[in-house]
């Protein structure tokens, strides 16, 4: 397929997925069905599904390739669509099947508000993703390579989020800033830099030195800094420098608020200095292997769904979560799980204007995928570690061969002379110890509970196999409120400017999406996309786990009850964007609209029930 049926296709894959999981509005078609066979024939489906559009008097026929428990199915092309009284399947394209589905979605709910954008927003969506394909497609096959260090697979996510309508769409790029500023097409850049008076800015340290001395000590080392720039700006003075991304320091001088800072000589503008570093899966997250730290900054670029400018609470939650790791807690988890890590964001820099948020704010995050010669902290890990994300690992292959990690577990079938369903047995079990294991000791434990869906989960391999997990993001923490008391006596005052505390029941609901949903399920389905494994098998081994903490205090906790019920609750995606939420706004339980979905750890426990009495 040429770029634009890659986007195309993979625009459907994620839309269509998102309406069938939120709405369950479809219903398989029998094998010996007219229009089954009519589809078989003419796109080699294996089965077929349809969707009555009821309001509409359309029903939608989709051809099916791979039917996932986990939820994640891949369709054959093209779909078709006809009048429910009509025999004449039209084909459809990406553009036609969003428009309609949205408009049963507002007819269905009796809805008065316009869609536009949300369409807009996929158009835009399918246009960045064949931009993307088209830079990367020349060398495709090194995104799926055997080992990758961090710095490639951050930049490697081209289709993006499986499971989200929009996964690329960037609101306030223009055509060469997508290019300048995006992973995909492997941008890089330096940061732009303010110099500001102390009397204006607000910053915050766990470390020995203020963010003040940790970025004119960066700038120091960086041999891309001129000698004079050094001289001049970064010694020990009444004025810091605050680095923004070059978009967010171009966005910050058109504001009255900061011509005036700068008429009044409390603000200067230094433009771009120094090294040039390299956008993550985050966009606005950046990374250069010689840096003590990655850069997390304000952007006012409305990325999916949400504008991405750091806040006063997130601030100072990265503060406060650096100190709980730096306590009896992080000392408890390392000796029970030394191979858990969480990346930290000990410093953090801004500007408010008017005392409110501005979009200066900066938060330096700890790298540990640093070079090695450059290092002074104490790291395991180097800028040569075989690291990535986890949606680097499971996001579909262009040409439709899998993924990274089914590439990965093909070869240690290989090497091993073994079969691809042991070794993706092994894998599988591996991973869960690093990952799910410790992160749900940690929960019940101290309470703490961490948004660890597949682009904050960072996973370091070793020959292929998992070695170890890091978390990242100060966004993603909550703590649970019938905890207070125990987190108080660890922490005195924790929670007051990070406000981090939730009701249990809400965080109980969150982790399963996060945790489980997205991160679990997510490397379920790409090894049973690839066919290597049935995802039975993976799923019971889920559930093998969780039988561990069967006999745990849980301390009044329903998530294990939730994970084993005939249903739970999911993020809907298509339908939180539909009704127009931001999911940094407001509070967790109000960010988001969550739906009942089927159970497969439900399912196949009753499965295998009835095979061990049939």
């Amino acid at each position: 397929m040429n770029s634009r049926q890659i986007a195309e296709a993979a625009t459907i894959q994620s839309f269509l997925n998102c309406y069938l999981r939120e709405t369950g509005n479809f219903k398989s078609l029998a094998a010996d069905d007219p229009l089954t066979l009519q589809l078989k024939e003419r796109t080699n489906a294996k089965s077929a599904i349809i969707c009555p559009l009821a309001q509409q008097n359309i029903e939608i026929l989709v051809g099916v390739k791979y039917w996932s428990l986990s939820d994640r199915h891949i369709f054959t092309f093209p779909l078709f669509y006809k009048c429910a009284a009509r025999d004449q399947l039209l084909e459809l394209d990406y553009l036609t099947l969003s428009t309609l589905l949205l408009k049963e979605l507002s007819l269905s709910m009796g809805s008065t508000e316009p869609y536009d954008e949300l369409i807009e927003r996929v158009i835009q969506s399918c246009n960045n993703i064949q931009q993307f394909v088209e830079a990367r497609q020349p060398k495709a096959s090194e995104l799926y390579e055997f080992k990758r260090n961090f710095g490639e697979t951050e930049q490697s996510l081209v289709l993006g989020h499986h499971l989200h309508p929009t996964p690329k769409s960037r609101q306030g790029f223009l055509s060469q800033e997508m290019t300048d500023y995006s992973p995909e097409t492997e941008g890089e850049f330096s940061l732009h830099y303010f110099r500001a008076h102390k009397s204006i800015i607000i910053e915050g340290s766990t470390l020995e030195e203020s963010a003040t001395e940790l970025i004119k000590t960066e700038l120091r080392n960086d041999d891309a800094v001129s000698e004079a720039f050094k001289a001049t700006y970064c010694g020990n003075d009444d004025y810091a420098l605050v680095p923004v991304h070059p978009w967010q320091g171009r966005w910050l001088l058109h504001s009255e608020k900061v011509q005036n800072l700068i008429g009044k000589e409390l603000l200067e503008d230094l433009g771009q200095q120094g090294r040039k570093f390299k956008p993550t899966s985050s966009v606005r997250t950046v990374y250069n292997a010689d840096a003590r730290f990655m850069v997390k900054l304000s952007l006012n670029i409305k990325i999916t769904n949400s504008v991405r400018a750091n806040l006063f609470k997130e601030l100072e939650r990265g503060l406060e979560v650096n100190q709980i790791f730096s306590s009896t807690i992080g000392k408890d988890l390392r000796f029970h799980f030394p191979n858990f890590e969480v990346i930290r964001d000990p410093a953090y820099i801004t500007i408010p204007l008017d005392g409110k948020e501005s979009g200066f704010a900066t938060i330096l995050r700890a790298n540990p995928f640093q070079t090695k010669a450059k290092q002074i902290d104490n790291l395991n890990t180097d800028s040569e570690s075989d690291a990535s994300c986890l949606i680097g690992l499971c996001q579909d292959a262009l040409d439709g061969s899998g993924s990274r990690l089914a590439n990965i577990i093909r070869t240690l079938a290989t090497q091993e002379n073994r079969s691809t369903e042991k070794v993706s047995i092994d894998w599988f079990k591996q991973y869960l110890s690093l990952s799910v294991k410790p992160m749900l000791w940690m929960y019940f434990t101290y309470g703490i509970a961490l948004e660890a869906h597949q682009q904050n989960s960072v996973l370091e391999l070793k020959d292929g196999y998992p070695k170890c997990f890091h978390y990242r993001d100060n966004q993603g923490y909550y703590y649970r409120e019938s905890f207070s008391d125990k987190l108080n006596g660890i922490l005195e005052g924790i929670s007051q400017k990070s406000e981090t505390f939730c009701p249990d029941e809400v965080i109980d609901e969150c982790l399963v999406y996060y945790v489980f949903i997205n991160n679990v399920f997510g490397i379920i389905n790409a090894l049973g996309v690839a066919e290597l494994v049935d995802e039975n098998l993976l799923l019971r081994e889920l559930n093998i786990l969780l039988a561990e903490f069967a006999d745990f205090n849980l301390a009044g906790s329903k998530l294990l009850d939730n994970l084993q019920s005939e249903t739970f609750r999911t993020k809907a995606n298509l339908l939180t964007r539909f009704n127009n939420m931001d999911e940094l706004v407001g509070s967790v339980a109000t960010q988001s609209v969550y739906v009942n979905i089927q159970n497969p750890l439900h399912t196949v426990k009753t499965m295998a029930k009835e095979e061990a009495y049939a």
